[in-house]
């Protein structure tokens, strides 16, 4: 099913963030930018994610549409199994914008 292993990393990357950018992807699993886009490109073509531009940027999301999504979650979710903690954690907690000054750090949840 997957040409790559970096497809199998974008598919974890998009199941757990929900969307992302090629830079984004390419630089959270330390691969590069260009391997990340390439990829990316075969599986809109495939029908595996979709993409739309904001501004000059392109945001992949995976295709809800794709008849096997569903299947294919199964197995992503598998593959998470295998992967350390630390990395889950990483992708789960999604923060893009600096914290305000004086906001209390709240504990993550358990």
């Amino acid at each position: 099913m997957l040409r790559a292993e970096s497809q199998e990393k974008i598919l974890i990357y998009l199941l757990l963030r929900n969307s992302g950018f090629g830079k984004g992807i390419a630089e959270f699993f330390g691969l590069s930018q260009n391997s990340v886009q390439k990829q990316l490109v075969r599986m809109e073509e495939d029908g595996v994610v979709v993409s739309h531009l904001i501004g000059r940027l392109r945001e992949y999301h995976l295709n809800p549409r794709y008849i096997f999504l569903e299947t294919m979650k199964e197995l992503v979710k598998a593959a998470i199994q295998l992967y350390p903690e630390a990395v889950i954690q990483d992708l789960v907690m999604n923060r893009n914008k600096p914290r305000s000054n004086g906001k209390p750090i709240a504990p993550a949840r358990p």
